[in-house]
């Protein structure tokens, strides 16, 4: 059983800006907690998710394949992700999204426009788009998450495990063109920390990404429960697709199973927000940079959906 040292031979586990500085790396702008597992796996902790260290560690997730024995697969997403329960400290109701990268297989997206109208740029980003690096995800959401703060929720991105398994690579899909493209990434988000201490990607090997479960059901499954109508879900997805065209980003296989809706507490009706119903966004594989269209578009569009 793989065990990580996260009090790092001390009685109590340290803060986080405490930790060795030999444990801390710096990829793509996000600071991790780095440690290496006992049988050769790796473990990095986002400074979210060293609040809840112990709910992440394989144990509780990934060991005799807890995330399916113990979660389940979503239904509806296209990769190996899962929803797993686990223990915390002071929450009953915690949960994980365990996600596999699928970072350089090959993305065959087929994107039809229900609804969404693509522009010239967009269309662009997705017939180059590939699936983004594991750490090159999470750096993504962080900038999106402290641009956009409360106009787009998202999952927090707790840690990412790659264990130690190797596999050959047929078994893995991955093109080795992109994994090159992918390791100049990585470095090139690392130019300031000395050579001997750099992070690598490590091809034969899985990377798992672990998000915090924000509770809801996404707009597809909403208006085909009769939650909503068909105009509603199409408008949610448009919402979300501006939201992040205004701060500079675009999901490039986005659709409305990507945005996720509430219940209200009182049990009637949907959770609310001034400007319409509340939403989040929830998957971030394919979230790059698409630079902000006009003014005066932006403006079109928004009071087109207002009506």
């Amino acid at each position: 059983m793989e065990q990580f040292d996260y009090r790092f031979r001390k009685v109590y586990q340290p803060a986080f800006d405490k930790v060795p500085a030999g444990a801390r790396v710096r990829l793509f702008g996000v600071d991790y907690v780095h440690m290496r597992g006992k049988q050769g796996g790796d473990l990095f902790v986002t400074r979210h998710g060293w609040g809840c260290v112990e709910s992440v560690l394989p144990d509780a997730w990934f060991v005799d394949e807890r995330f399916r024995k113990v979660g389940r697969a979503l239904a509806g997403a296209t990769g190996a992700v899962y929803r797993v329960p686990v223990a915390h400290r002071a929450r009953a109701d915690f949960a994980l999204v365990v996600k596999f990268s699928r970072a350089g297989q090959d993305t065959n997206i087929t994107v039809l426009d229900d609804g969404l109208h693509l522009d010239a740029q967009e269309k662009a980003r997705v017939e180059e788009a590939e699936f983004l690096s594991p750490f090159e995800e999470f750096g993504n959401v962080a900038r999106l998450r402290a641009a956009a703060r409360s106009a787009i929720p998202t999952k927090q991105p707790l840690a990412i495990y790659s264990p130690p398994t190797r596999y050959l690579d047929w078994q893995l899909g991955r093109n080795a063109g992109i994994c090159w493209r992918m390791n100049k990434g990585l470095e090139a988000s690392q130019r300031d920390t000395p050579e001997e201490r750099r992070i690598r990607y490590d091809w034969e090997r899985l990377y798992i990404l672990l998000y915090r479960w924000i509770d809801g059901f996404d707009a597809e499954a909403a208006m085909r429960g009769g939650a909503i109508s068909r105009e509603t879900m199409e408008a949610l997805g448009q919402a979300a697709r501006t939201a992040l065209r205004r701060f500079g980003w675009m999901v490039c296989d986005h659709k409305p199973r990507h945005v996720i809706i509430r219940a209200a507490r009182s049990g009637a009706g949907l959770l609310q927000r001034s400007h319409g119903i509340k939403w989040a966004l929830i998957d971030y594989e394919l979230l790059v940079r698409c630079e902000p269209p006009p003014i005066a578009a932006t403006h079109a569009e928004a009071d087109q959906h207002a009506r």
